[in-house]
């Protein structure tokens, strides 16, 4: 095992590398951080270097100061681990990450695990998430740190067809405090100060060999994006979790490390 700290443009990236073989990075959704990886980095590490950072503005990594792009510090970690080419895994925002990396460095990509994945310039049309962002304005406005913590946790953690209680409590906790810790140590800088590239748009462009999860319980949002990617990108198919909203490692560790290793063994 080895943690270490890499320069990118003006910050620097916390990472953690584990075990021997064909390299995957994995990519944590906004305003998480690596430690959602926790199970992941145990059963990849049997077969595979696995690798896991925190993103600028997010965990142990610096806070940006000057407007940056995520992608382009992913490129600068595998240059510095010496990565020719790696599988990428990411959720949410980490996917996004990783689908706009993949457009612009396709040739550095070997597979593309999508896990409940945004796309940078998507819009936000379910209702239930509409309404979550316009509590989560009002209480940052009148600096209730709790009160716009639970809406996030509210967004995706629970999601809309859930309520708080029949989420594993664990799980909401876990997800509780890396959102804290990332507002309380970084404020929004890793999303206000992002440059991005307009991946919805270019979904058609992706050459990777692609999976895409998605829960049954997630926002229409996510879910439509996944659809999108199934049916536009080069070599994509989907797989729809059960009984789950948007963190799906976290909330069926077991059931997402095999699907994992299953696609991963199969390239």
């Amino acid at each position: 095992m080895t943690h270490g700290r890499i320069p990118v443009e003006n910050g620097e990236l916390a990472y953690e590398i584990r075990g021997e073989g064909d390299p995957v990075v994995l990519l944590h959704g906004g305003m998480l951080d690596s430690r959602m990886w926790d199970a992941e980095m145990s059963e990849l590490s049997r077969r595979h270097t696995a690798i896991r950072y925190d993103a600028r503005g997010h965990g142990e990594s610096s806070t940006p100061t000057e407007r940056f792009r995520h992608y382009e510090d992913l490129r600068a970690l595998m240059t510095a681990l010496d990565l020719p080419r790696a599988s990428l895994v990411g959720l949410s925002g980490g996917g996004r990450i990783a689908v706009d990396f993949a457009l612009t460095y396709p040739e550095l990509v070997e597979n593309l695990v999508l896990v409940a994945t945004g796309l940078s310039a998507m819009v936000t049309k379910d209702p239930f998430v509409l309404e979550q962002n316009r509590k989560l304005e009002e209480a940052g406005a009148r600096g209730d740190l709790p009160a716009a913590i639970e809406c996030i946790l509210r967004m995706w953690v629970d999601g809309p067809r859930r309520a708080p209680t029949e989420v594993d409590q664990r799980v909401r906790l876990l997800c509780q405090e890396m959102y804290t810790q990332t507002i309380v140590r970084h404020g929004l800088a890793g999303f206000t100060l992002m440059d991005e590239l307009r991946a919805i748009e270019r979904v058609g462009e992706l050459t990777p060999r692609t999976l895409t999860l998605v829960g049954d319980l997630d926002s229409s949002d996510i879910i439509a994006i996944a659809d999108q990617v199934e049916s536009e990108a080069h070599d994509a198919r989907r797989l729809v979790v059960p009984g789950v909203a948007h963190m799906i490692n976290l909330e069926k560790p077991g059931e997402f490390s095999g699907i994992l290793l299953d696609f991963l063994s199969c390239s």
